[in-house]
């Protein structure tokens, strides 16, 4: 993923959404994963730029803004696993687990096997917090 950044780079082409991503999942370059988020929404305010966003603040410990971008990022009511994910960590990260329980929930409803990472981590999660 990181060598297809680089090539993007090199001729031109945006796939900073893809990487901040990939690096926030994989807990490696948060801050850069942070500052490719930021300028990704800066040019496109949508609800996965609002995820990206949402994401690498989360994974750089910004709890509070993390759950403003993800709130922006779930306005529309978009049914994707991904985004009950990050909202439920986040939650989890803020200290309300029972949302975070609920949107963890939901994550898997839509979609158990969404990401072979993410969806053990949202598993694991649901167990920590126990039957809120």
């Amino acid at each position: 993923m990181e060598f297809i950044g680089k090539l993007a780079a090199i001729n031109q082409v945006v796939y900073n959404r893809q990487l901040a991503l990939f690096s926030a999942n994989h807990t490696r370059n948060l801050s850069e994963a942070l500052t490719l988020a930021s300028a990704e929404l800066a040019g496109r305010k949508d609800v996965y730029g609002y995820d990206a966003a949402a994401w690498a603040l989360y994974k750089n410990g910004r709890y509070a803004e993390a759950a403003e971008a993800m709130d922006e990022a779930m306005k529309l009511g978009t049914r994707d696993a991904s985004l009950y994910y990050h909202a439920g960590l986040i939650a989890a990260g803020l200290g309300n687990q029972q949302r975070a329980h609920t949107l963890l929930t939901e994550a898997l409803a839509i979609n158990p096997e969404f990401d072979p990472l993410q969806a053990r981590i949202a598993r694991e999660t649901l167990q920590r917090l126990g039957g809120q």
